[in-house]
């Protein structure tokens, strides 16, 4: 995993930071560009069991808490992505190491982007395969127990065809999607306010085998 540089929070101009953010999207836009037809890809942080390889996908729109899972959950564990997960025929998932962009607290609309060393975070010393995916709902008050869901194949489709970067450039694309859900237990709607929380359903799913 290559290091960048990291910009501490509220340390630097916020043009840097800002510069930064712009240059991280920009490689990450590039990155998709050039799997379009070949892999599922999905806007979602990734962490790996880093002995077997098992991967969770953790599906959501941007700014609604993959990062903050990411980080919270990621130690110890293998750090896939933060951003965006690809994933071939086979389950296989192209490792996406990216800085990670953790939004300041007293600006919220700009993000640091933050080396994941410096984060106590450690890419995948095995191949990554998909072993499970959820779709996150960060709606729940503070101190709420974690709601997990499952999710029929069709609403799982309508739920994950947003979160996916040129589905309509793979062949049979909505096939191709179903088998993947299938291939992974199916698909699970989780509800949370805490990261931490989380743990549970990440351990869950680290913990399988192929």
């Amino acid at each position: 995993m290559v290091r960048a540089p990291s910009v501490p929070a509220g340390s630097g101009e916020p043009e840097l930071a800002a510069a930064l953010q712009e240059l991280t999207q920009l490689v990450t836009r590039r990155a998709i560009t050039a799997r379009v037809g070949e892999l599922t890809m999905f806007h979602a942080g990734a962490l790996c069991d880093r002995t077997s390889g098992a991967t969770i996908a953790l599906v959501a729109p941007g700014g609604t808490g993959k990062t903050t899972v990411v980080r919270t959950l990621g130690r110890g564990r293998g750090y896939v992505s933060d951003e965006t997960v690809g994933v071939d025929g086979d389950l296989g998932i192209e490792t996406y190491c990216k800085p990670l962009s953790v939004r300041r607290a007293d600006s919220p609309d700009l993000k640091d982007e933050m080396s994941p060393a410096d984060l106590g975070l450690h890419g995948p010393t095995v191949k990554p395969w998909l072993a499970g995916m959820v779709i996150l709902r960060r709606d729940l008050t503070s101190g709420a127990a974690v709601v997990v869901e499952h999710v029929a194949l069709l609403d799982a489709l309508v739920l994950l065809a947003p979160e996916t970067s040129a589905l309509a450039q793979l062949d049979k694309p909505l096939h191709r999607l179903a088998r993947l859900v299938e291939s992974v237990g199916g698909l699970r709607r989780v509800r949370y306010h805490d990261a931490i929380d989380l743990e549970p359903v990440v351990r869950d799913v680290l913990g399988r085998r192929r």
